[in-house]
Protein backbone atom coordinates (compact mmCIF):
# COMPACT_ATOMS: atom_id res chain seq x y z
CA UNK A 1 0.00 0.00 0.00
CA UNK A 2 1.29 3.12 -0.50
CA UNK A 3 -0.02 5.00 1.82
CA UNK A 4 -0.06 8.97 1.79
CA UNK A 5 -2.54 10.01 4.01
CA UNK A 6 -4.60 8.91 6.92
CA UNK A 7 -7.61 10.52 8.13
CA UNK A 8 -8.82 10.28 11.73
CA UNK A 9 -11.75 10.93 13.94
CA UNK A 10 -10.78 13.37 16.98
CA UNK A 11 -13.40 12.21 20.15
CA UNK A 12 -12.08 8.85 21.28
CA UNK A 13 -9.44 8.27 18.87
CA UNK A 14 -6.97 11.51 19.19
CA UNK A 15 -8.27 13.33 21.74
CA UNK A 16 -10.26 11.75 25.59
CA UNK A 17 -12.93 14.54 25.69
CA UNK A 18 -15.81 12.58 27.22
CA UNK A 19 -15.68 13.99 31.12
CA UNK A 20 -15.57 17.63 29.43
CA UNK A 21 -18.37 16.69 27.02
CA UNK A 22 -20.32 14.87 29.67
CA UNK A 23 -19.98 17.75 32.20
CA UNK A 24 -21.50 20.55 29.74
CA UNK A 25 -24.05 18.16 28.82
CA UNK A 26 -25.41 17.40 32.28
CA UNK A 27 -25.09 21.15 32.73
CA UNK A 28 -27.92 21.58 30.02
CA UNK A 29 -29.96 19.07 31.58
CA UNK A 30 -29.65 20.89 35.27
CA UNK A 31 -31.04 24.10 33.04
CA UNK A 32 -33.98 21.53 31.82
CA UNK A 33 -34.67 20.32 35.21
CA UNK A 34 -33.91 16.56 33.65
CA UNK A 35 -31.45 13.69 35.49
CA UNK A 36 -28.18 13.85 34.92
CA UNK A 37 -25.97 11.14 33.26
CA UNK A 38 -23.48 9.43 34.66
CA UNK A 39 -19.86 10.40 32.37
CA UNK A 40 -19.47 6.61 31.81
CA UNK A 41 -23.01 6.52 29.82
CA UNK A 42 -21.93 9.06 27.14
CA UNK A 43 -19.41 7.07 25.29
CA UNK A 44 -22.58 5.53 23.74
CA UNK A 45 -24.37 9.30 23.27
CA UNK A 46 -21.64 10.95 21.17
CA UNK A 47 -20.48 10.51 18.04
CA UNK A 48 -23.43 11.36 15.75
CA UNK A 49 -22.73 15.61 16.77
CA UNK A 50 -23.99 18.18 19.35
CA UNK A 51 -27.45 18.66 17.74
CA UNK A 52 -28.19 14.98 17.90
CA UNK A 53 -26.57 14.54 21.36
CA UNK A 54 -29.30 17.36 22.23
CA UNK A 55 -32.14 15.91 20.76
CA UNK A 56 -31.50 11.89 22.34
CA UNK A 57 -30.65 13.62 26.04
CA UNK A 58 -33.97 15.43 25.69
CA UNK A 59 -36.43 13.45 24.06
CA UNK A 60 -39.73 15.30 23.53
CA UNK A 61 -38.29 18.54 23.92
CA UNK A 62 -39.60 20.70 21.13
CA UNK A 63 -37.12 22.03 17.83
CA UNK A 64 -37.00 25.44 19.53
CA UNK A 65 -35.93 24.21 22.96
CA UNK A 66 -33.43 21.66 21.77
CA UNK A 67 -32.07 25.31 19.79
CA UNK A 68 -31.96 26.77 23.11
CA UNK A 69 -30.17 23.86 24.54
CA UNK A 70 -27.64 23.53 22.03
CA UNK A 71 -26.83 27.37 22.63
CA UNK A 72 -26.55 26.59 26.56
CA UNK A 73 -24.16 23.53 25.44
CA UNK A 74 -21.84 25.57 22.93
CA UNK A 75 -21.42 28.42 25.72
CA UNK A 76 -20.66 26.06 28.53
CA UNK A 77 -18.40 23.58 26.65
CA UNK A 78 -16.52 27.23 25.23
CA UNK A 79 -15.35 27.41 28.91
CA UNK A 80 -15.14 23.44 30.04
CA UNK A 81 -13.62 22.00 26.65
CA UNK A 82 -9.79 22.10 28.08
CA UNK A 83 -10.44 21.49 31.67
CA UNK A 84 -10.15 17.52 31.36
CA UNK A 85 -9.23 16.68 27.92
CA UNK A 86 -6.28 14.95 27.14
CA UNK A 87 -4.35 13.12 24.29
CA UNK A 88 -4.33 9.47 24.51
CA UNK A 89 -1.36 8.05 25.50
CA UNK A 90 0.72 6.90 22.73
CA UNK A 91 -0.80 9.03 20.01
CA UNK A 92 1.81 11.62 20.06
CA UNK A 93 3.97 9.22 18.92
CA UNK A 94 1.58 7.68 16.40
CA UNK A 95 1.29 11.08 14.61
CA UNK A 96 5.09 11.49 14.89
CA UNK A 97 5.38 8.24 13.08
CA UNK A 98 3.20 9.05 10.38
CA UNK A 99 4.57 12.60 10.07
CA UNK A 100 8.16 11.33 9.77
CA UNK A 101 7.10 9.09 6.95
CA UNK A 102 5.92 12.37 4.57
CA UNK A 103 2.00 11.14 5.31
CA UNK A 104 -0.34 13.74 5.37
CA UNK A 105 -2.48 14.21 8.65
CA UNK A 106 -6.43 14.75 8.53
CA UNK A 107 -9.08 14.95 10.74
CA UNK A 108 -12.93 15.13 10.34
CA UNK A 109 -15.36 14.66 12.80
CA UNK A 110 -19.08 14.75 13.94
CA UNK A 111 -18.08 18.17 16.46
CA UNK A 112 -19.00 21.38 15.58
CA UNK A 113 -16.37 22.56 13.29
CA UNK A 114 -15.07 25.67 15.31
CA UNK A 115 -15.12 23.08 18.71
CA UNK A 116 -12.88 20.96 16.52
CA UNK A 117 -10.91 23.37 14.99
CA UNK A 118 -10.12 24.97 18.56
CA UNK A 119 -9.33 21.28 19.94
CA UNK A 120 -6.87 20.44 17.33
CA UNK A 121 -5.12 23.77 18.09
CA UNK A 122 -4.65 23.22 21.80
CA UNK A 123 -3.63 19.59 21.51
CA UNK A 124 -2.04 19.04 18.42
CA UNK A 125 -0.32 21.99 16.99
CA UNK A 126 3.12 19.87 17.42
CA UNK A 127 1.74 18.05 14.26
CA UNK A 128 0.84 19.28 10.68
CA UNK A 129 -2.54 18.24 10.06
CA UNK A 130 -3.25 19.39 6.66
CA UNK A 131 -7.12 19.49 6.78
CA UNK A 132 -8.91 19.43 10.16
CA UNK A 133 -12.89 19.13 9.32
CA UNK A 134 -16.08 18.76 11.96
CA UNK A 135 -19.71 19.65 11.15
CA UNK A 136 -19.89 22.25 8.51
CA UNK A 137 -23.48 23.26 6.43
CA UNK A 138 -22.25 22.57 3.50
CA UNK A 139 -21.15 18.76 3.61
CA UNK A 140 -23.52 15.68 5.14
CA UNK A 141 -22.13 14.73 8.76
CA UNK A 142 -20.70 10.96 8.89
CA UNK A 143 -20.91 8.59 7.70
CA UNK A 144 -22.12 9.97 4.72
CA UNK A 145 -18.76 9.96 2.75
CA UNK A 146 -18.87 13.43 1.56
CA UNK A 147 -16.18 14.83 4.27
CA UNK A 148 -13.92 12.02 3.47
CA UNK A 149 -14.39 12.25 -0.02
CA UNK A 150 -13.72 16.45 0.22
CA UNK A 151 -10.70 16.02 2.50
CA UNK A 152 -8.97 12.99 -0.37
CA UNK A 153 -9.76 15.81 -2.65
CA UNK A 154 -8.20 18.40 -0.91
CA UNK A 155 -4.75 16.65 -0.08
CA UNK A 156 -4.86 15.26 -3.60
CA UNK A 157 -4.93 11.38 -2.74
CA UNK A 158 -7.20 8.70 -3.91
CA UNK A 159 -9.18 6.06 -1.93
CA UNK A 160 -6.40 3.49 -2.15
CA UNK A 161 -3.62 5.32 -0.54
CA UNK A 162 -5.66 6.16 2.57
CA UNK A 163 -6.69 5.06 5.93
CA UNK A 164 -9.45 6.10 8.01
CA UNK A 165 -8.65 5.77 12.32
CA UNK A 166 -11.59 5.98 14.34
CA UNK A 167 -13.81 4.23 17.33
CA UNK A 168 -16.92 4.27 16.30
CA UNK A 169 -19.43 2.59 14.13
CA UNK A 170 -19.84 6.16 12.59
CA UNK A 171 -16.15 5.77 11.51
CA UNK A 172 -16.16 2.70 10.11
CA UNK A 173 -18.67 2.80 8.00
CA UNK A 174 -18.15 6.48 6.80
CA UNK A 175 -14.71 5.00 5.39
CA UNK A 176 -16.69 1.60 3.64
CA UNK A 177 -18.89 4.60 2.09
CA UNK A 178 -15.79 6.30 0.95
CA UNK A 179 -13.89 2.95 0.13
CA UNK A 180 -11.14 3.96 2.35
CA UNK A 181 -9.60 1.15 4.14
CA UNK A 182 -10.63 1.20 7.93
CA UNK A 183 -8.49 0.73 11.69
CA UNK A 184 -11.28 0.76 14.41
CA UNK A 185 -9.52 1.48 17.90
CA UNK A 186 -10.28 0.31 20.94
CA UNK A 187 -8.88 3.06 23.06
CA UNK A 188 -12.24 5.17 22.40
CA UNK A 189 -15.34 5.13 23.11
CA UNK A 190 -16.85 1.87 21.75
CA UNK A 191 -15.64 -2.17 21.59
CA UNK A 192 -15.05 -4.66 19.51
CA UNK A 193 -17.56 -6.25 18.95
CA UNK A 194 -19.06 -2.79 17.35
CA UNK A 195 -16.34 -2.12 15.25
CA UNK A 196 -16.24 -5.61 14.00
CA UNK A 197 -20.13 -5.65 12.96
CA UNK A 198 -19.60 -2.83 11.31
CA UNK A 199 -16.93 -3.22 8.56
CA UNK A 200 -13.41 -2.84 10.62
CA UNK A 201 -11.11 -3.32 8.14
CA UNK A 202 -8.41 -3.42 10.46
CA UNK A 203 -8.29 -3.52 15.06
CA UNK A 204 -5.70 -2.05 16.98
CA UNK A 205 -5.89 -1.73 20.89
CA UNK A 206 -3.42 0.94 21.21
CA UNK A 207 -2.00 4.00 19.34
CA UNK A 208 1.52 1.89 19.37
CA UNK A 209 0.04 -1.13 18.02
CA UNK A 210 -1.18 0.94 14.82
CA UNK A 211 1.96 2.36 14.19
CA UNK A 212 2.94 -1.53 14.14
CA UNK A 213 -0.20 -2.16 12.20
CA UNK A 214 0.13 0.45 9.92
CA UNK A 215 3.93 -0.73 9.03
CA UNK A 216 2.46 -4.49 8.03
CA UNK A 217 -0.48 -2.61 6.04
CA UNK A 218 2.36 -0.86 3.84
CA UNK A 219 4.43 -4.01 3.64
CA UNK A 220 1.34 -6.49 2.84
CA UNK A 221 0.59 -4.51 -0.68
CA UNK A 222 3.87 -3.60 -1.94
Amino acid sequence: MNLKAVIFDLDGTLLDTLEDIAISVNYVLKKFNKELIPVSEYRYLVGSGALKLMQDVLPGVGEEEIKKALKIFEEHYMKQYSKNTKLYEGIGKLLTFLQKRSIKLAILSNKPDSFTKLCAMKYLRNWDFSAVYGIREQIPRKPSPAGAIDIMKELHVEPKDCLFVGDTKIDMITAKNAEIDSIGVLWGFRDREELEQNSAKYIASTPIETIKLISQIEGEKL
